[in-house]
């Protein structure tokens, strides 16, 4: 059981553009954004500590902060979560004019 499948909330505050969106992706390709910088990662904890190792990777550590919150196991997790309004958070794509 050591293996299990848990759920981490992970929220970030980073400065630089290039540096949120790298880390953004890392997030996004592992889990479900919640809000802009929050996400919701049901995950191994083996698996946390390679994506923890590609952020650390991509901040600065002198600038920007990671969160990264333990919810237990996914059946726990789900049921200690209360969301007001929308649950999710969907990027718009805007066109870019060159």
């Amino acid at each position: 059981m050591a293996d299990e499948q848990r759920s981490y909330l992970m929220a970030y505050d980073i400065n630089d553009d290039v540096r949120r969106s790298h880390v953004a992706k890392i997030l996004q390709s592992h889990g479900e954004r919640l809000q802009y910088s929050v996400f919701l990662l049901r995950i191994r904890p083996s698996k946390l500590l390679k994506i923890k190792a590609s952020v650390e990777d991509e901040i600065d550590s002198d600038t920007d902060s990671i969160l990264i919150c333990d919810l237990g196991i996914n059946d726990h997790a789900e049921r200690s979560m209360l969301f007001l309004g929308k649950r999710s958070y969907r990027d718009t794509m805007i066109p870019t004019i060159i």
